[in-house]
Order: structure tokens, then C-alpha cells, then sequence
């Protein structure tokens, strides 16, 4: 199990994890409601986690659990003389206290320990397990990562994270879609008409070639069709940057608007974004959104977001 020190922030689905520096996301899958999500480093799957709505029965599904673990399955085709326990301590009931959570651990060729709850919070029920192979001494740090394992986020905001790029954003918006390429890494959340994207690039020197970003932005965004903007040159977050702000292009969007009047209904039609390159990390970001009255959202996103690490 990897010796690095430094922690990564994960975040799908109102799941938030701090994992070692070298593990990444590797599977995802499901929604809010019921969803897997797999972290993995260059040897092994390394965290699973799976959530659903509503409770489970926490000592029917350790048993479920533990009899897989003993029986068959990937982790026990070479664990001769395989130790199972239902009695790990794998969390501080203290640091979850409005959690019924049990525990479980196994022992082999490939170790692990997990953790089962049922949330009052958020109402979500959720597995949980870390694996690592005999000869790593990974306990303490699977401990690490379950510990500072939540499946909600805090004053109605939820965190967001993959490959080192995390935010927070309202947890009433839903992943709309997100894009994982070779040095971009795109997040689009939605909720309605209201839309929010978190897009990073790395190997800046070739995005903007020589320009300011504010320049940079204008080429790329000049022909856009959805939205009618302007643009400024602005500091963010203490780094060179650009604020644009303007209204979403929309067909009949007046008579849209009016009838939002109508309804007595906030007309989702303001679009504001901020984008800025940051020299720590030699990383360029964006946080652009399409909504109602104010802007406190987008900035929000953007004051959550850590471009580099403060010495």
C-alpha cells in the first residue's frame, strides 16, 4: 500500500473520501439513490464503496458479506487459512455519531477491512471496505480513509472531486455529465434549468499559447450559441484571470421570462463565469453557471475550489 503522505479528495454522488495522493477514481456508477464508486492505484482496486436509499439491516448484510468472504470470489482463490473477523473496530463511532454503523475485517494473501451504516442524516445506507495485499501493512491507512469516509455534505453543499480537482456545490444540483480526457477534466452539474461547469486544463503553455486568459477565453468562446456574453480582465483568486457575465440565448425567452413572472417563478437566464490560470500548479480552471437572480453560487464554487496547496 502506498507510503505517500499526501491526501486526494474525492467526491461523487454527496460521497467524500481522502485517499492517498496515487489512488484515483476508477469505476463509478449509479446516482444519488443507490451507486458505486471504485478508487484504485497502479496495483489493485483499493476502496469500494457502495450506498442506497433507505436501511439495511446492518447484521444480515455483514453475514451476507462475510459469507462471500469465505466461500469464493476474487479475494479468496489463494487465501488458504483466511481470517474473517465481524468484530473490527474500523471507525470512531464518535467521529459518526449519527451513524449505526458494524464492522468487518479479513486476513490473507489480501487484507481488508469495511464498515456498513445507515445514515440518520441523509437517509442513505452504505458499504464500505478497503483491501490491501499481506506484505504492505495497510491497516492504519485503510483506517485513514474509511474514517474520513461521509456520504453527505454540509450546509447544503456537497463536495465534488476526481484527479485532484475539488469543489463544493449545492446538493440539490444532479451530474448532468462529465468529461475525463488526457490533462482536461470537466464536471457539469445541473438542477432544472439551472446549469453549473468545473473544467481544468493541464499543460497550459500549449492551451494558451503566449495569451492572457482573458484573450484566450474570447477565441474560444466567441462563437458560442447558447449564451450572449461580455468580458473583463479580473484577478481570481489572486491569479490572472477573467470574469464574464451575460443571459442565456433562448427561444422565446421573453415570452419564457414573462411567464415565469406569471407563475411567480425566478426566470433561470444569467449566465456569469470566471476562469484563471494558476502558476503553482501551471493548471488553467473555469467555473462557468446558468442561473436565477444573484451570483453567490457561482462564486461560491470558486472560492471552494484549491488550485494549489498554500505553503
Amino acid at each position: 500500500m502506498s507510503e505517500t503522505t499526501g491526501r486526494s479528495l474525492i467526491g461523487w454522488q454527496g460521497i467524500s473520501v481522502r485517499v492517498p495522493a496515487d489512488w484515483t477514481l476508477g469505476a463509478v456508477g449509479g446516482d444519488k439513490k443507490a451507486g458505486y464508486l471504485r478508487v484504485d492505484d497502479e496495483k489493485m482496486p483499493r476502496l469500494q464503496v457502495k450506498w442506497s436509499r433507505g436501511r439495511m439491516n446492518l447484521e444480515q448484510k455483514r453475514k451476507e458479506y462475510v459469507k462471500r468472504l469465505t466461500r469464493r470470489g476474487r479475494f479468496r482463490r489463494r487465501a488458504t487459512g483466511l481470517e474473517v473477523t465481524t468484530d473490527e473496530r474500523v471507525v470512531s463511532k464518535r467521529s459518526k455519531r449519527k451513524k449505526e454503523l458494524v464492522g468487518y475485517g479479513w486476513r490473507g494473501p489480501q487484507c481488508g477491512i469495511g464498515v456498513l451504516w445507515n445514515c440518520e442524516v441523509c437517509g442513505r445506507a452504505l458499504i464500505a471496505q478497503v483491501a490491501w495485499l499481506l506484505e504492505e501493512e495497510g491497516h492504519e491507512t485503510a483506517r485513514e480513509v474509511l474514517d474520513s469516509l461521509d456520504d453527505h455534505g454540509t450546509g447544503g453543499w456537497e463536495t465534488w472531486g476526481v484527479d485532484g480537482l475539488a469543489f463544493l456545490a449545492p446538493e440539490k444540483y444532479e451530474l448532468s455529465g462529465w468529461r475525463r480526457m488526457t490533462r482536461y477534466l470537466e464536471v457539469s452539474l445541473a438542477r432544472g434549468a439551472a446549469q453549473l461547469k468545473v473544467a481544468r486544463w493541464g499543460l497550459v503553455p500549449m492551451v494558451l499559447e503566449g495569451r492572457p486568459v482573458k484573450e484566450w477565453y474570447e477565441e474560444e468562446h466567441r462563437r458560442r450559441r447558447d449564451v450572449r456574453w461580455d468580458g473583463e480582465r479580473a484577478e481570481v483568486k489572486g491569479h490572472e484571470g477573467v470574469r464574464a457575465w451575460g443571459e442565456r440565448r433562448r427561444l422565446g425567452g421573453g415570452v419564457r421570462r414573462m411567464a415565469a413572472r406569471l407563475v411567480r417563478r425566478e426566470a433561470i437566464d444569467r449566465f456569469e463565469g470566471y476562469a484563471w490560470h494558476c502558476p503553482e500548479s501551471n493548471r488553467l480552471y473555469l467555473v462557468e453557471s446558468v442561473h436565477g437572480k444573484g451570483g453567490e453560487i457561482t462564486r461560491g464554487v470558486v472560492d471552494s475550489v484549491v488550485c494549489h496547496e498554500e505553503e
